[in-house]
């Protein structure tokens, strides 16, 4: 995440020395908030616009993903600058001229391939005055019509082939008997040809007795679902014997008692859950930010308990202050212990935790070898911020991030905390016994603060389950 998001944060920083925004200068870029979806070799425009619709004829517009200085597109002093364009964008990215007084700054992108999947910055900067949004394209391709295939490999045993070439992202595999049953498969194994496009091969074991099986292959999108059927013949075993219907009971017997056992599993692992974030919650500690050290930038309310990205401060540098990353620390430092604390999120956040040592001026890395252990949230994009990042499921993405750091393990965790769920744990804190650790605070979301919310009470209700 470093490579592909903080060197655009960075880049952009640099325009805040300038003096703060009059009104009549002060726009904002809006992009939709759902991916736009196209197919491979289609023509996609990524829609994007200023509020209020002021004439983007005079500013710079920059369309770029990961690397700013290689743009999709580049559009300034009224024309387009392909000196550094990425190279497989040559030709195939522009604007819509006609359309610039209108404040539309949109992206087409003609004959869409598979590497074009991804997020897009839309930058657009004025001489004061910059904002970016932030657009994500979906490339998805429907495969082919699945083939389902018999295989003998010997003895009692068969099994059945289903294959479909040509997709992404990657589509479910599912089989189905005669009465629409799901049938219990092996992950499908999974290969990418030249295009980068998806071939999914799943097999079934099928019985003895005669059956019809259908082979579903869902793609992500709207679009009908590919099935094919394969009818297996009684004949096509030999007649079951003595041994093998005493088998069947045996298996029957296993199945009921296997369904029991899950069935106490599940409820000893949601009792054993309970225990442990009770455990976690009476860590709980009062955070408040610290005015001092929050970048310039940074807005911070009263109490110290919400800060967003606002309009440029005239504040006292100081050895504590972030001059470049968009950050605050906490008052509040822990030398020992354990402690834990929640935080309502916005779209565009980092939070974590850093030793006192590590460095807030300027452009520097956030990763555990600088003393920064933080996860970083930015739209559809979500990982923890090692060297190098690590991608984390979106699933686990939160609306409230719990984070508890313990002195003495030396490691902090992250949690969801509407569903309880662990995120990640970073088990590499390095820091000189008896140094202060901050939490930390980062965020260049405009709309909505992050905030701080009251410690948790120990007595937790379980969560039911829906």
């Amino acid at each position: 995440m470093e490579s592909d998001q903080s060197q655009w944060v960075f880049v952009t920083l640099l325009f805040l020395h300038q003096s703060c925004v009059s009104r009549s200068e002060w726009f904002q870029v809006r992009g939709p908030a759902a991916p736009v979806f196209v197919f491979p070799g289609e023509d996609a425009v990524l829609p994007c616009y200023l509020s209020p619709d002021i004439s983007a004829e005079d500013l710079e517009i920059r369309w770029f993903r990961e690397d700013f200085t290689a743009p999709v597109c580049f559009y300034h002093n009224h024309g387009y600058r392909l000196e550094n364009q990425f190279p497989s964008y040559r030709g195939r990215a522009e604007l819509f001229p006609g359309k610039l007084f209108k404040g539309n700054v949109s992206l087409r992108l003609r004959d869409v391939r598979r590497s074009d999947h991804g997020l897009y910055n839309c930058l657009v900067r004025s001489h004061q005055h910059f904002e970016v949004a932030l657009i994500k394209l979906g490339v998805r391709a429907l495969g082919s019509q699945p083939s389902v295939s018999l295989h003998s490999p010997g003895g009692d045993q068969a099994q059945l082939l289903c294959r479909s070439e040509g997709w992404f992202p990657q589509p479910a595999v599912i089989w189905t008997d005669r009465d629409g049953n799901e049938v219990t498969s092996q992950p499908p194994t999974v290969d990418t040809d030249s295009q980068g496009l998806l071939s999914v091969s799943s097999y079934i074991p099928v019985k003895q007795e005669s059956n019809i099986f259908s082979c579903l292959v869902r793609s992500a999108l709207p679009e009908p679902d590919w099935g094919s059927q394969l009818h297996i013949p009684r004949d096509f075993f030999p007649a079951p014997s003595g041994w093998m219907v005493t088998l069947f009971l045996t298996a029957a017997v296993t199945v009921a008692a296997s369904v029991l056992l899950v069935i106490q599993w599940r409820r000893m692992d949601r009792e054993e859950k309970l225990a442990e974030w009770r455990w976690i919650c009476s860590a709980a500690a009062a955070v408040t930010l610290d005015p001092d050290t929050a970048h310039c930038w940074l807005s911070l309310s009263e109490d110290g308990k919400r800060v967003r990205r606002g309009q440029k401060n005239s504040l006292s540098d100081s050895p504590h202050r972030f001059d470049q990353r968009l950050c605050v620390v906490s008052r509040e430092a822990f030398t020992s212990g354990r402690h834990y604390w929640e935080v309502e999120v916005n779209r565009y956040w980092r939070i974590g935790v850093t030793r006192e040592s590590a460095e807030r001026k300027g452009r520097f890395s956030f990763s555990p070898q600088q003393g920064y252990w933080c996860l970083d949230s930015y739209l559809s994009d979500f990982s923890a911020l090692t060297a190098p990042a690590t991608r984390l499921p979106l699933s686990l993405q939160p609306r409230k991030l719990g984070v508890c750091v313990d002195i003495e393990e030396r490691k902090v965790s992250f949690y969801t905390v509407e569903s309880r769920a662990h995120v990640y744990t970073f088990t590499d804190m390095v820091f000189p016994q008896g140094e202060k650790i901050y939490p930390v605070f980062c965020t260049w979301d405009s709309d909505k603060d992050l905030e701080l919310l009251p410690a948790v009470s120990v007595e937790i209700k379980p969560v039911t389950n829906s």
